[in-house]
């Protein structure tokens, strides 16, 4: 016997047209499937991540209004503070 050895698995010729629609359509089941498990398996921990995210960008947004509210007093009590060393006399800088 001389002729190719199959595993008893029926095979088309890659010329058919029935073959290579066989194969187009079950790359694309595979390639969907594929997909759909990634983002059933990747989708919660991505989540959970955008979701800390989210939270640490507020806490970030939060602070900076506090430091800016922070820097706003201490620049308003030095400044009283220099008005009150002057007192009466104080002049303009360039005058």
């Amino acid at each position: 016997m001389s002729g190719p050895v199959t595993l008893g698995i029926p095979q088309l010729a890659p010329t058919d047209v029935r073959g290579a629609g066989l194969t187009l359509s079950l790359g694309k089941a595979v390639a969907v499937m594929a997909k759909a498990l990634f983002g059933h398996v990747v989708a919660p921990a991505e989540l959970r991540m955008v979701e800390e995210n989210a939270v640490l960008r507020a806490k970030v947004r939060r602070l900076e209004r506090e430091l800016e509210e922070l820097r706003t007093q201490r620049d308003a009590a030095i400044a009283h503070e220099l008005l009150s060393m002057a007192g009466e006399n104080a002049e303009p800088a360039l005058a």
